[in-house]
């Protein structure tokens, strides 16, 4: 892991952890990530990718303006996500032990000011959203605005946003904010898990793109910088949601964590099965 993005310890968490009630093992939560190695997800993305990579060299630009028009949407849409978990776990204040709050809220923080260029002892770089910009500019040959304004919520993006906020705002169906966190942080970890796999398989789709279309096309690709990014940090993203967990959740939470990384696991398949279907149109 780098020293841009890694797990804090805390002063105090020595102490702390000795009288602390029992935590998910790091164990527990592997098991649960295992479980998304065959999910729905993944067959989603792999169907997605399989099509990116062999699209038509006489219609592939047509079929991307509709997607990139999506993952426009959908990337900036994680940011209110992250958002509202953190708010799930500061809300525990009160409920939760103050040190164990502190550093998940600490890990969680990382990845959401990540998005806007922000790495630990880094000048502050450009924001992921002005990465995706260059690239989308790059592939279609026209500004990501132009897009935007034809089109500021397209269905399928749009469509995963409700349920992931509504998913995680709402939790497990109990009022208890220990639980609520937990449910949270649960679809946190699947988030980055996924993006994981989503993000190193699109880069290497689009070289393959690349490769056998766009440069005998003299559309070669130029910035690469957005694709390497996350292809590069998700793993580095995944590594902090899996240390805020087993910090913080009580062992006798497995059950919702379960529950909260099926639910995105559910609702990121359908939007990459839409994505899979506009390509194939």
């Amino acid at each position: 892991m780098s020293h841009a993005m890694q797990a804090f310890a805390h002063p105090l968490e020595e102490s702390v952890n000795s009288s602390a009630e029992a935590l998910i093992t790091r164990e527990a939560v592997q098991r649960l990530e295992a479980e998304l190695d065959n999910g729905e997800s993944i067959q989603a993305l792999r169907r997605f990718n399989n099509l990116l990579q062999s699209l038509p060299a006489d219609s592939w630009e047509g079929k991307m303006r509709r997607v990139m028009g999506e993952l426009a949407y959908n990337l900036e849409s994680f940011n209110p996500a992250f958002t509202a978990v953190l708010l799930k776990v500061q809300s525990t204040i009160g409920h939760s032990d103050y040190v164990a709050r502190d550093m998940a809220l600490k890990n969680l923080i990382q990845p959401l000011a990540g998005e806007y260029g922000m790495h630990n002892g880094q000048a502050q770089g450009k924001t992921h959203r002005e990465l995706f910009s260059e690239f989308y500019a790059d592939l279609l040959r026209q500004p990501l605005e132009a897009a935007l304004a034809a089109d500021p919520r397209p269905a399928a993006s749009l469509h995963l946003f409700q349920r992931m906020m509504a998913d995680i705002m709402s939790g497990p169906g109990t009022a208890d904010p220990i639980q609520q966190a937990c449910y949270a942080m649960g679809y946190n970890l699947a988030i980055e898990y996924l993006a994981d796999y989503e993000k190193t398989w699109m880069l290497d789709s689009f070289r393959a793109l690349n490769e056998r279309v766009l440069v005998p096309q003299q559309r070669g690709l130029s910035q690469w910088i957005f694709l390497e990014v996350h292809a590069e940090g998700e793993a580095e993203h995944a590594a902090i949601g899996h240390a805020a967990v087993v910090g913080f959740v009580p062992a006798e939470c497995e059950s919702i964590l379960r529950k909260a990384m099926l639910d995105h696991d559910r609702d990121f398949a359908v939007f990459y099965n839409r994505l899979a279907d506009m390509l194939e149109q």
